[in-house]
């Protein structure tokens, strides 16, 4: 037989149906989109990072000493078997004359962590410079900038050829302290290595490693191989650390004894000629000073980091990590409420197609004959839907998505990936919800007999339902609630269909909204209600009275509102599910009352306030989720030292940024082993007070070696959250959109599936509007209960998402706002009720004999 009228027909189908082969097209795309884009992401992310990375041979790890790096520090690096190449170089940390701006000049690396020029060159001469490019608005290739500290630099004066971007800063404003001007880094710079002193200790190592060029640097193999090959480091050096303490005692003792014998020939020879001892007054001198350095520096201690501990590293690979998270939600419910609307849809064109089923197998068509139509219906819509969602998801998504995240960071040149197997597996979860639904729902009418399908299917039976038994209600209601009822009873499978796909985009909105809700205002909270104090002076212990009497009249100054005393240190541990280093702030306040007026500590969940307890301690509620603890549990935490300290949990507090640890002194001495001694500053700042200058003058007493601001803090955490909201509206969007052809679809089925049963209600009389509120009303009742139902899966998405989509050193408010779930109910109710004005056009239309026509 001739097949040639079966393709027409199938082809005709598209242009007879074409707004359901749209319904299914766009859920499709939609859905295409949000998964392929999602899945995508985060895999363009590190790839784009990694190549970066690759480009410039980011070292793996760099080395540091306060002594700096001897010929012995730098021989046994190079004698690590697993070391593939190694670069010694200097920095010198220096504000620019006249201006607040502190920089860290680097020298030139030879090959390791390479510099990308933006624009101009890299250094040629020595009293050449090239700045990072984020300053490049407030200089200008060609302009020479003077430096208030010159340190181990030959020149102070320097001229900018070019604007740099370095590859192991990656955060666009949070840069890194230093001990000159305001405290905080304001950029970094490099100048060729011949521009330092010679003579003077190596300050850097940077390590790369011979396996690591073929790792992932964001796999667990990785991680593990470069802590591996830095403990095996450390131990050597550490080896060589205690040789030159020995030295240096020996020194020490050495100029302490030179120091008497100058000192008490300074003494005699004065009493002889005074005229002649200014030479032993300046050996005295020079040998207090040496004896003050060698004390200050102490013992000769090494620090070796990872990639982990660049400015930025951490924190794209945790943005990386948060797009996965989504992926692995988000789309997920997209697909299940398409495959449920598309289950909806194709069943609803097989039923409508039944007559023509049964003509076809009368005349003697097989059943792949029959089922060509509708596959090539569904193959089309959903091929075509996912074609155009696949295009958005590879090429447009991760994009938008990168540059909301590349505010914060300085990466650029984002990688575009195309992965086939991501293509097939979206096209194939497509074919399952549209042509898979389809022959689902054709197998039944292709089992029965050709006679049974050329009649009509008959219409369902009513029957009693529940709501009848309750007489006291079902008696006051009207007829037309009463025929509603039933209606809805009568179509169960379609109200359910109804009921769960608006619950299902509802659920997304709250989730979505909710997402908003938890990050919105987080560090206004974080830093109004909680953190009370401005910024923490770290004072240097080595400091003259003379400093420390600067410091005091700064403190009591007319800027600062008020200052405490505490003891401050950064303590360390690894967790999370990346087992990274996170960094953790001890504070140990020396007087708890007043302690109180800078910081809030309570808890979340009884809003009461938390005592310091005397033999345990009080830690953020992030930390304790992170280390899996409670009340009454024992941590272990590493000090600056790198000793292991016990300490028992006696409360946990509402900390929403960072990681802190708050014990008494009491508590201090019991399990650090020593007195307590306050060691920093709390400051606040008296209104209009500007702090950057404030910063400058207690740097500038030489007492504070070190400040940590609160705005720095604050504007990294804004960057971070905005660039979740940005993302977050994307998605919001996506739910909407999905949401208008849900009910859309849903609604067209509806009217298309009783088109006679309209017809016959307007015979009996029924005006244009009520007809539009006979079949209406069961849609805004579905509707209703769906958005009901979606408050519960919205909640539970957004508890799930808010527990795994944060950093690791940061926590979301699990608070949802009341406006979060009218604006959820909204967006359905909006589209519901621009819908039902499009469909009382279709419901104007019916035609009346309709209702009389035969149905033999």
């Amino acid at each position: 037989m001739s097949k040639r009228i079966l393709w027409k027909d199938a082809w005709q189908a598209i242009t007879h149906s074409l707004g359901r082969f749209i319904a299914i097209f766009l859920l499709m795309a939609v859905s295409a989109f949000a998964l392929i884009g999602l899945k995508i992401t985060g895999p363009d992310m590190r790839q784009t990072a990694t190549s970066f990375f690759a480009q410039h041979h980011l070292a793996d790890t760099t080395i540091t000493s306060n002594y700096g790096l001897d010929s012995r520090d730098r021989q046994i690096i190079r004698q690590q078997k697993s070391v593939k190449q190694v670069d010694f170089g200097y920095l010198q940390d220096s504000t620019i004359d006249q201006t607040n701006r502190a920089l860290r000049i680097f020298s030139q690396t030879n090959g390791v962590s390479s510099w990308q020029t933006v624009s101009g060159h890299l250094p040629h001469h020595d009293d050449e410079i090239a700045v990072s490019y984020l300053l490049k608005g407030k200089y200008h290739i060609g302009q020479w900038i003077t430096l208030k500290q010159a340190g181990s630099l030959k020149h102070r004066q320097f001229k900018i050829v070019g604007f740099a971007r370095s590859s192991e800063y990656l955060d666009r404003s949070d840069i890194g302290q230093t001990t000159v001007g305001t405290g905080q880094l304001s950029g970094v710079a490099v100048v060729k290595k011949s521009a330092f002193k010679t003579g003077t200790a190596y300050a850097i190592a940077r390590v790369t490693y011979n396996q690591t060029a073929k790792m992932n640097p964001y796999s667990s193999r990785y991680t593990n191989y470069v802590e591996k090959q830095q403990q095996q480091l450390k131990k050597a050096l550490n080896r060589h650390g205690k040789t030159k303490q020995q030295k240096l005692e020996r020194q020490l003792k050495t100029a302490q004894q030179q120091l008497t014998q100058a000192t008490q020939q300074a003494a005699v020879f004065q009493q002889t000629n005074a005229a002649g001892n200014s030479a032993l007054i300046q050996q005295a001198a020079a040998l207090k000073k040496q004896q003050a350095k060698l004390k200050q520096l102490g013992t000769p201690t090494y620090t070796l980091s990872d990639r982990t501990e660049n400015p930025g590293y951490a924190i794209y690979r945790s943005n990386a990590e948060r797009v996965d998270i989504l992926a692995n939600v988000f789309p997920v419910l997209l697909f299940a409420i398409a495959a449920l609307v598309s289950l909806t849809t194709m069943t609803r064109f097989v039923e409508e197609e039944r007559i023509q089923i049964g003509t076809l197998k009368a005349l003697g068509y097989s059943n792949a004959d029959v089922a060509k139509k509708f596959a090539l219906f569904s193959l089309l819509a959903s091929s075509a839907g996912v074609a155009l969602g696949a295009w958005g998801g590879f090429m447009v998504l991760p994009k938008i998505i990168f540059k909301a995240y590349a505010a914060n960071s300085t990466l650029s040149g984002f990688q575009i990936h195309f992965s086939w197997a991501l293509l097939l597996t979206t096209w194939l979860i497509a074919i399952l919800c549209t042509t898979g639904a389809a022959l689902w729902a054709l197998h039944r009418d292709l089992q029965a007999k050709p006679a049974a399908l050329l009649l009509p299917k008959p219409p369902k039976g009513g029957s009693r339902i529940l709501l009848e038994r309750w007489h006291w209600l079902w008696n006051r209601l009207s007829f037309n609630y009463k025929v509603t009822m039933r209606n809805l009873f009568r179509y169960k499978s379609r109200a359910l269909m109804t009921i769960f796909g608006v619950a299902g985009c509802t659920g997304l909105l709250v989730m979505g909204f909710g997402i908003r809700d938890s990050l919105s205002g987080i560090s206004n909270i974080e830093y109004s209600r909680i953190i009370k104090y401005d910024l923490i002076a770290v004072q240097d212990s080595n400091s003259s009275a003379k400093q420390q009497r600067q410091l005091k009249d700064e403190l009591n100054g007319k800027a600062v509102k008020g200052h405490t005393g505490i003891y401050f240190e950064q303590l360390t541990k690894k967790a999370g599910d990346d087992d990274a280093t996170q960094s953790i702030s001890l504070i140990v306040p020396n007087n708890e009352k007043n302690f109180k007026q800078y910081f809030a500590v309570k808890n979340r969940q009884t809003k009461k306030s938390l005592k310091l307890p005397q033999d345990g301690v009080i830690i953020s509620e992030k930390l304790a989720r992170l280390l899996n603890v409670k009340k009454g549990s024992s941590i272990k935490l590493k000090d600056a030292s790198g000793k292991w300290r016990t300490m028992k949990v006696a409360g946990i507090m509402e900390m929403y940024i960072g990681h802190y640890v708050l014990m008494s002194p009491q508590a201090y001495q019991k399990i650090f082993h020593q007195s307590y001694q306050t060691n920093a500053q709390l400051i606040t700042l008296k209104k209009g007070a500007k702090l950057q200058p404030e910063s400058q003058r207690l740097m500038a007493t030489g007492a504070v070696k070190g400040i940590n601001q609160n705005v720095n803090n604050q504007r990294t955490i804004d960057n971070i959250m905005g660039s979740l909201n940005r993302v977050m509206i994307i998605l919001i969007g996506l739910a909407a959109l999905l949401a208008l052809v849900v009910i859309y679809n849903l609604s067209n089925i509806n009217i298309e599936e009783r088109m006679r049963e309209l017809s016959t209600i307007k015979v009996l009389g029924f005006y244009d509007q009520e007809v539009t509120l006979y079949i209406y009303r069961e849609t805004v009742i579905l509707s209703v209960i769906g958005i009901l139902l979606g408050y519960l899966v919205g909640i539970g998405l957004h508890r799930f998402i808010i527990l795994s989509l944060p950093p690791a050193n940061a926590m979301f408010d699990p608070t949802m706002t009341l406006t979060n779930f009218i604006v959820s109910a909204l967006i359905p109710a909006v589209i519901t009720a621009g819908v039902a004005m499009a469909m009382h056009r279709k419901i104007r239309s019916v035609d009346m004999l309709d209702a009389l026509s035969s149905v033999d």
